[in-house]
């Protein structure tokens, strides 16, 4: 006998339309119909995609959808319209944490629109994020400005890890980026190995201008920050292009 879906956060039947890229971010960016949002599960085969700013999926239900995640989309509305819009502004400590739940959940959704097997973020972890609007352990969370006015797309990259040796505390990853409008948004979330040690991870990036065009949001380590960085990012030089794989080429131990 077939199974109902289940929501990606609770453990109520799913079904419920959710709008990964809101209906009034979308009225704020116009952004192009063939703008994609994809998932990269590898990086040998094509991605799922889904064209224009329409994504929608029925992986979650209507108490979830119509109520904590609404309450999140109405604290962040304000904020994120301003950085969308190219106003310049101080973060302080509750903007950059409602920047940062908003980026988390769409990264959930995004990701979890998907096949349903091997998810990156657990059943588990979706649920405690329901709960208390914290972001799962070892994620982090940056902004930056975008030259264009019109883009709104977003990719979710399955990061692989590249080094399996046994003193390689890292297991998985998954970094997911969005530009809407004016405004760049990165999550990472990387995963240690069940019998891992705590402590500091080295993660392999590719080389570019990270301190100059992105500021930290997740976790919070200053009490305002100043949006935007000193310099922007942009189709046109390839810039865009290098964030979305700042960590696709894997992730190891030093």
């Amino acid at each position: 006998m077939a199974t109902s879906r289940v929501c990606l956060f609770c453990t109520n039947p799913a079904g419920n339309k959710e709008h990964a890229w809101p209906r009034w971010l979308i009225s704020s960016v116009g952004a192009d119909p063939e703008s994609p949002t994809e998932y990269w599960n590898t990086v040998t085969a094509p991605p799922k995609r889904w064209h224009g700013p329409e994504f929608t999926t029925r992986k979650v239900c209507q108490p979830c959808n119509n109520g904590w995640m609404s309450g999140l989309e109405g604290a962040v509305r304000a904020t994120m319209g301003s950085l969308v819009n190219d106003i310049s502004i101080r973060l302080d400590e509750e903007q950059q944490r409602l920047l940062a739940q908003w980026a988390t959940k769409t990264a959930m959704v995004i990701e979890g629109a998907k096949q349903a097997k091997n998810n990156f973020y657990s059943a588990e972890q979706r649920s405690a994020f329901r709960t208390t609007l914290v972001p799962p352990e070892e994620t982090a969370v940056w902004l930056g400005r975008c030259a264009q006015s019109n883009l709104l797309h977003g990719e979710a990259r399955k990061l692989h890890v590249s080094n399996q040796r046994a003193t390689n505390p890292l297991e998985d990853g998954c970094a997911t980026t969005f530009v809407t409008g004016r405004l760049v948004m990165q999550v990472l979330s990387v995963k240690r190995k069940p019998d891992a040690p705590r402590g500091g991870l080295s993660l392999k990036i590719r080389a570019g201008p990270w301190e100059s065009k992105l500021v930290q949001v997740w976790p919070v380590e200053k009490q305002r920050v100043n949006w935007p960085p000193p310099h922007n990012f942009s189709d046109l030089d390839g810039g865009l292009r290098d964030l979305r794989r700042r960590f696709a080429v894997g992730v190891s131990s030093e």
